[in-house]
């Protein structure tokens, strides 16, 4: 071996050996291994890790914007909770969750546009906390799409280089999964109450006392029935009403109504509904639910609003909700006193 050489040679085993046994220790354990890398910030693990694997055991997920807009996901059970009041859709939970597993860091920014990310980032982006159990495993900040729509920006806390994230295999960008607004993770049932929790039901037809009816569940599947007069049916079909208090927990809604104004909500309140509900829960919470008919559609209505219009009506409630349901799915739902005769054979 050249006496020329050897130096060169021995050089470049210690650094081929520092190389190899770096890929064993976990980043941060060695200052002399962390220098051989181009940037420790883009890849040491615990910066750009952002997915979590494990999302069964995830509890609880809180995502709150700029504008101090914000959202909390609780897991309750096999169910999900939202802001300790709602439940939560379940399609759009199970999407955020896969979302949190499958995406990956597509490329760190570059570095002539770190600055103008974080710049972007400190003023329009959203800080999302994900909790197993009490224990808060990842907090990261999501901010806006790349040029081509085909990633997210996305920062771990800790760090201050923004990532470039993806989920392989999909084209398009993944913020918008990470919503702040209520009504996108709120359930669309109606009621959304078990039959079992229903402690009384009043149905009010305003232009039809006759079919008015009351029903009454002073147990679990032990049912009293009483007519506009409050007079109690001395004999009913059990079964239709089982039926009737299972719609209270299935029955979903189309949409909530966001596209008119204060001045067209105020009139349509002040109009008279065709009927009421008024359901009062095993807590002796009391909700009720006001069904309007929608008016005739006007020559000038946009035709994408106009298509709202048939078999539908609007609902109000005392949270001051106001959503478009499809009639024809609420048949075994909108009933009147005569529906509930005993059946004879």
């Amino acid at each position: 071996m050249s006496k020329k050489l050897r130096p060169y040679i021995i050089a470049l085993s210690i650094l081929l050996a520092i190389v190899i046994i770096a890929q064993f220790l976990p980043a941060g354990k060695s200052r002399a291994i962390d220098l051989l890398k181009f940037d420790n910030k883009y890849s040491n693990l615990s910066l750009r890790s952002f997915n979590v694997r494990d999302t069964a055991s995830i509890t609880k997920i809180f995502i709150v914007d700029k504008n101090s807009r914000s959202v909390t996901l609780d897991r309750v059970g096999n169910a999900w909770v939202l802001n300790n009041k709602y439940p939560a859709r379940h399609d759009a939970v199970q999407l955020l969750l896969e979302t949190i597993l499958q995406m990956r860091v597509k490329m760190p920014v570059a570095m002539s546009a770190r600055e103008e990310i974080l710049r972007k980032m400190s003023s329009k982006s959203m800080k999302v906390e994900i909790y197993q159990g009490k224990k808060n495993v990842k907090t990261m900040y999501i901010g806006g799409v790349t040029q081509d729509n085909l990633g997210s920006y996305m920062l771990l806390e800790g760090s201050d280089t923004p990532y470039v994230l993806e989920i392989p295999g999909f084209r398009g960008y993944l913020s918008s999964r990470f919503s702040t607004e209520e009504k996108n993770w709120r359930s669309n049932l109606l009621v959304g109450e078990k039959p079992e929790d229903i402690k009384r039901v009043e149905f009010d037809y305003i232009e039809n006392k006759s079919a008015n009816f009351t029903i009454v569940q002073p147990e679990a599947a032990k049912y009293e029935l009483y007519n506009e007069k409050m007079q109690k049916a001395t004999s009913f079909d059990t079964l239709s009403v089982k039926g009737f208090l299972e719609q209270f927990e299935i029955a979903n809604f189309n949409m909530f109504v966001d596209m008119f104004s204060d001045e067209v909500k105020d009139s349509v309140r002040n109009s008279t509904p065709l009927f009421t509900i008024r359901l009062t829960d095993a807590r002796d919470s009391i909700q009720n639910y006001y069904f309007y008919e929608i008016p005739e559609i006007k020559e000038d209505v946009d035709p994408m609003e106009r298509s709202l219009y048939p078999s539908n009506m609007w609902v109000f409630n005392n949270n001051n909700d106001w959503v478009i349901i499809q009639t024809h799915t609420y048949l075994l739902m909108f009933r009147q006193f005569n529906d509930f005769r005993p059946v004879v054979n």
